[in-house]
């Protein structure tokens, strides 16, 4: 599968940082035939969403391939992500739980 940019520059517009939430827009058990790794992403994603820091911890990959990852979902129009986290929503106490408690199942 080719590693493009998506044509209109979603990209450039918004960019998935560690801090950025990422949820899941198609319900995972209909979206067919797709690789392991994404199905995996998206069944973790739905709901309120995953810090992109969580989502790395949880699938045991480092922040490069993970937004690797969460770009080809968002090409295919399966995730959505919102603007990183300010510097206070980064650092708060329950973010920091979610993050440390992803690490631990890790």
């Amino acid at each position: 599968m080719a590693r493009t940019a998506p044509a209109d520059g979603a990209w450039d517009r918004e960019p998935i940082t560690m801090h950025s939430i990422v949820s899941t827009v198609a319900d995972p058990r209909a979206t067919g035939a797709i690789p392991a790794e994404w199905q995996e992403i998206l069944s973790m994603c739905a709901g309120p969403g995953l810090a992109v820091a969580e989502v790395a911890a949880r699938i045991h990959l480092r922040l490069t391939p993970t937004v690797e990852l969460l770009r080809q979902l968002l090409t295919h129009g399966l995730i959505e992500h919102s603007a990183p986290l300010n510097d206070a929503e980064a650092a708060s106490v329950e973010f920091l739980r979610r993050l440390r408690r992803g690490l631990a199942r890790g």
